[in-house]
């Protein structure tokens, strides 16, 4: 497989299953990897808000193109810059 084909290759989650929630351990180590990835500048230059707040992430869902994954995904990860 050649670099351009992988580079096609992508997934993007279309829908999600409200009832499944990610375990809080797993988002702990998700949040933790995302603080000690390597940035260019390794000064990580954003910051990454964990959105629980039903009524915000439903606003949040009107400006994000009506795209339902904002409020059905278990866990919504917003990287700020």
């Amino acid at each position: 497989m050649t670099l351009i084909d992988k580079l096609n290759w992508r997934y993007a989650t279309k829908k999600y299953d409200a009832s499944k929630k990610v375990a809080a351990d797993k988002v702990e180590r998700i949040l933790e990897a995302i603080r000690l990835a390597p940035t260019s500048s390794g000064l990580q230059p954003f910051e990454v808000l964990l959105v629980t707040n039903p009524e915000k992430r439903a606003q949040m869902q009107t400006v994000a193109w009506n795209q339902a994954q904002v409020t059905e995904a278990s866990h919504l990860l917003v990287f700020a810059a």
